[in-house]
């Protein structure tokens, strides 16, 4: 595998997770959090129509952040090597 395709992926990787969160962003400021409270117990929760509400979950916006760190550690990698194997390829 090259490592320009590497690093590419890597690039493509934190995109699909930056879109992730400006997705969630969206969502949430088209339908804000509800704060309901009945004798001291609350409950938040999202007025986003059904298919809307799956976005609006703390555990996908882990994913999403989890998704770019992972493609800036490809990208970081594929860099590092490429690098690296420059350095070798100049030695010899």
């Amino acid at each position: 595998m090259d490592v320009k395709i590497f690093i590419k992926s890597g690039a493509v990787l934190s995109s699909i997770g930056a879109i992730m969160i400006v997705i969630i962003s969206v969502v949430l400021l088209a339908y804000p959090i509800i704060n309901d409270c009945h004798d001291h117990n609350c409950y938040l929760a999202s007025s986003a129509p059904n298919p809307l509400n799956m976005l609006v979950k703390p555990h996908l916006l882990a994913i999403s952040i989890g998704v770019i760190a992972v493609g800036v550690a490809i990208i970081r990698f594929g860099i590092w090597y490429q690098f690296r194997s420059r350095q070798n390829v100049n030695r010899n």
